[in-house]
């Protein structure tokens, strides 16, 4: 007769499952760190600061994912977040953003030597100067990391900095050991968040890494951009008030200004653009006035008498080379013809000589105007005695 066998279940799993059951349904973020590397020193420091703000359990990925299993109604993509786990892992049940906790878990990290097969966490560099070792079989391996080095002193000394690992690089055994005794500690050691769960969004690793440099200078950028917005739209919040009441201020007494409305605050500025304007004005007429007393000054010369005048022969008559000496009247000393009022000019205009006439033929000199000769002004004036005479009588 076959006989079922019942499976009897360790207590402590049950007491596990129970545990892990209630801590998933109670916080909504469920973090998983690996435990590689890490010391049991650094988990208890961890568990005393995050005391209060997380709870911090390992357990088997088995009875997790068993318990993820039985809350996919409350808790939904609970399972694909334990569906992919391996190894050995950490649990962290906390109402903390993970990024948060990202950040606290990266400044609790200490620095460790380095063990071979261990990946570089960061550049690892020999620096310059006295290592303290004395020469002898070390000076090899310094030589086979490509380490420059010279004795001085009794002592090695590195020649100068040397990148002996990037990034990432795995660690040699010769390499190590070289670190050991220089007592480097290259390494990293912590905790690191491989996968999140945040209320229902699956956080994988690659959505976990973040340069927290560039998203603060991205943040301080959107927020300087934000506030200058809402400034210009006038939109009155606490940080942007300040400004807004500044650039009111500031347009109404360049206004003010504008329209020459004295005020307590302008009044000193229109002071000052008032008297900049009179200087102006003053040095405009001053201008002005010293140019028109230059033009009166210039006066146009008047001909030397030794230059002929131009000759115009008259329409009709003969030179006067043809005339009878009879006919010639008593003719005073010609005087110099002065020539006709025309506009002041600061230079007269140099004399163009005449286009129509040909030079050869010269024009005889212009007839001055007879005057009457001095005896008859006496006999006038005696005419003039007997008519008021005769007008008495």
């Amino acid at each position: 007769m076959l006989t079922r066998q019942s499976t009897r279940v360790a207590p402590w799993k049950k007491e596990m499952f129970e545990r892990l059951a209630e801590l998933i349904e109670k916080h909504p973020v469920v973090a998983i760190a690996d435990l590689q590397k890490v010391r049991s020193s650094q988990i208890q420091e961890i568990r005393k600061k995050l005391r209060g703000q997380a709870e911090v359990l390992v357990a088997k990925n088995t009875i997790l994912k068993k318990a993820a299993g039985g809350l996919g109604e409350k808790k939904p993509n609970i399972g694909k977040f334990t569906d992919e786990l391996a190894g050995s892992n950490l649990l962290l049940f906390t109402g903390m953003n993970p990024y948060a906790l990202i950040l606290f878990l990266n400044r609790n990290k200490v620095r460790v030597p380095a063990k071979a097969g261990d990946i570089a966490t960061s550049e690892i560099i020999i620096p310059a100067g006295n290592t303290g070792l004395q020469p002898g079989p070390v000076i090899s391996e310094f030589g086979e990391v490509k380490v420059t080095t010279r004795i001085e002193g009794g002592s090695i000394w590195v020649a100068k900095d040397t990148v002996v690992a990037e990034k990432g690089d795995t660690i040699s055994p010769k390499l190590a050991s070289l670190l050991s005794k220089l007592g480097m500690k290259p390494m990293e050691a912590g905790l690191s968040i491989l996968r999140a769960f945040d209320e229902g969004i699956v956080l994988r690793p690659e959505d976990l890494v973040f340069d927290l440099e560039s998203y603060q200078k991205d943040l301080a950028e959107a927020y300087r951009d934000a506030l200058t917005l809402a400034a210009e739209a006038e939109y009155v919040v606490p940080e942007t008030a300040p400004s807004i009441i500044g650039n009111a201020y500031r347009e109404a007494l360049y206004l003010a200004n504008e329209v020459e409305f004295p005020t307590s605050e302008n009044i000193e500025d229109l002071v000052k653009q008032a008297y900049v304007e009179m200087r102006i004005l003053s040095d405009a007429a001053a201008q002005i006035n010293s140019e028109a007393a230059a033009r009166e000054e210039e006066v146009p010369a008047a001909p030397s008498l030794e230059a002929k005048p131009q000759e115009v022969e008259p329409p009709g008559e003969k030179p006067a080379e043809e005339r009878p000496a009879e006919a010639k009247a008593p003719v005073e000393k010609p005087q110099p013809v002065k020539p006709p009022e025309e506009k002041k000019l600061e230079k007269p205009p140099a004399a163009k000589p005449p286009e129509t006439k040909p030079p050869e033929k010269k024009a005889p000199p212009a007839k001055p105007p007879e005057k009457k000769p001095a005896k008859e002004r006496p006999a006038e004036k005696k005419r003039q005695e007997k008519v008021e005479k005769k007008a008495k009588r």
